[in-house]
């Protein structure tokens, strides 16, 4: 959450800016069994020397072709980086519905190691399609699925194309917002046109389990923003808990959790909690991400801080307990800054309002943790938010119901470390842009 001001006056905790981190691979889709129609022959124009004057001063070249384009290499990415293609070789071998693909492949100009590849196709309707795209594993997180972004951006420029289509997994739509693309929500009208038009006419290459975004191909051909070499990234500088609580004066409460003021303005506590709102009673395979390995950092002019962690997490890992200072409705309303108190979403706050559970917003500006560095993401959120004991509506069998008391962020998914920690702040979150 951005420090200084959150203009989220009410919002709401799960009421469902492109974050800024190292390139992220996808995660093994699923094909959907449909077979698009087949588009003309591709050739893509790989020796353009604008291309070439782009990439040969980072030494980068491009190898374009058919299967065999960047070898055995190439193919062991593409395979290793969706699972799926074990059972199903046609965009691999370029056949099927990929007869008239080619591969596009981003190479060491020394070394000739594969960087990146991706396939391509060109469809009706001006659209350059990429359905599938990875990053070398070890090449991640600099910037090199930027530059291979870049340079079929220009292919398609070249191409007069005015559309670039890819298949998202959840991993990488934070890598596609970056450089510009969206969901058909978030697109606009010509992309949208063009998404609709492809998707009813069979013309694009279709994934379980991912998203399709789009972006017009830009006019221009603009360098590729190369990261900072790994080693120098490690020593941006980030804040630990006690440091960042320092250096934005909080209080760090992570390990004590929520507490409620006394009419006498002492705390209490809410720790130790009862067996019911306790993970390891309610899930003993619960895992956490050690909160030493969390850490606020400067994520630009733009976003302020935010929050990352030093180590890879895994997906359903828990990152950080929601904690803060426990407020009613009244004690909320009376609030001079309301800018960081989040409450819970509207069915459970009036089933909490109800029941008389005076629990309805948490306040983390005084007293908190490192969550409240982590930014909004409204497109491409890598964490989600669980509640504990699991909301229940009342019902005959049970007449009170069970209300949630705490509330966690979980990873929605594999994420890299160094990648920014985001969430959704929800709809009433405030987002002119």
């Amino acid at each position: 959450m951005t420090l200084p001001p959150r203009p989220m006056c009410r919002a709401r905790l799960g009421e469902d800016l492109p974050p800024p981190g190292p390139d992220v691979g996808p995660t093994p889709p699923r094909r959907s069994g449909r077979r698009p129609a087949s588009s003309p022959a591709l050739q893509l124009p790989c020796d353009d020397a604008a291309i070439a004057a782009l990439l040969s001063p980072r030494k980068l070249a491009l190898d374009c072709g058919g299967a065999s384009a960047g070898g055995v290499e190439a193919t062991k990415l593409l395979k290793a980086s969706f699972g799926s293609l074990s059972d199903n070789r046609a965009a691999l071998d370029l056949t099927g519905p990929f007869k008239d693909a080619e591969r596009a492949v981003l190479l060491d100009s020394e070394t000739r190691h594969v960087l990146a590849a991706a396939v391509v196709h060109v469809r009706a309707g001006s659209v350059l399609e990429v359905p599938l795209f990875a990053t070398a594993k070890k090449f991640r997180g600099q910037g090199f699925g930027s530059a291979l972004y870049a340079a079929l951006a220009g292919l398609g420029r070249r191409l007069g194309l005015q559309t670039l289509v890819v298949s998202a997994t959840d991993e990488s739509r934070a890598f596609w917002v970056r450089q510009g693309l969206h969901a058909k929500k978030f697109c606009g009208a010509a992309e949208k046109s063009a998404m609709s038009s492809l998707e009813q006419r069979g013309l694009v290459t279709s994934f379980e389990n991912t998203t399709l975004m789009a972006a017009p191909i830009p006019q221009g051909l603009e360098p590729p923003p190369l990261a900072l070499d790994q080693r120098d990234r490690d020593r941006l500088p980030g804040l630990k808990a006690r440091a960042a609580a320092s250096a934005h004066c909080y209080e760090d409460i992570n390990d004590k959790g929520s507490f409620w003021v006394a009419a006498d303005g002492s705390r209490q506590w809410r720790a130790p909690y009862p067996a019911d709102e306790m993970l390891t009673g309610v899930d003993p395979n619960v895992k956490w991400v050690p909160y030493k390995e969390l850490e606020a950092f400067f994520a630009g002019p733009t976003r302020g801080w935010g929050l990352r962690c030093t180590r890879d997490i895994k997906d359903t890992e828990f990152v950080v307990e929601i904690v803060g200072r426990c407020l009613s409705f009244e004690e909320y309303e009376q609030l001079e800054d309301k800018t960081y108190a989040v409450g819970f979403p509207e069915n459970i706050s009036e089933a909490k309002r109800a029941a008389g559970d005076r629990l309805q917003y948490i306040d983390p500006k005084t007293e908190g943790g490192l969550w409240r560095f982590i930014n909004d993401s409204e497109e491409a959120p890598n964490l989600r938010l669980v509640y504990i004991p699991h909301f229940e509506k009342p019902s005959a069998k049970n007449p009170d119901g069970v209300l949630p008391k705490r509330a966690f962020l979980q990873a929605a998914h594999d994420i890299p470390a160094g990648v920014e920690l985001t969430w959704d702040y929800g709809p009433a979150y405030p987002r002119p842009w």
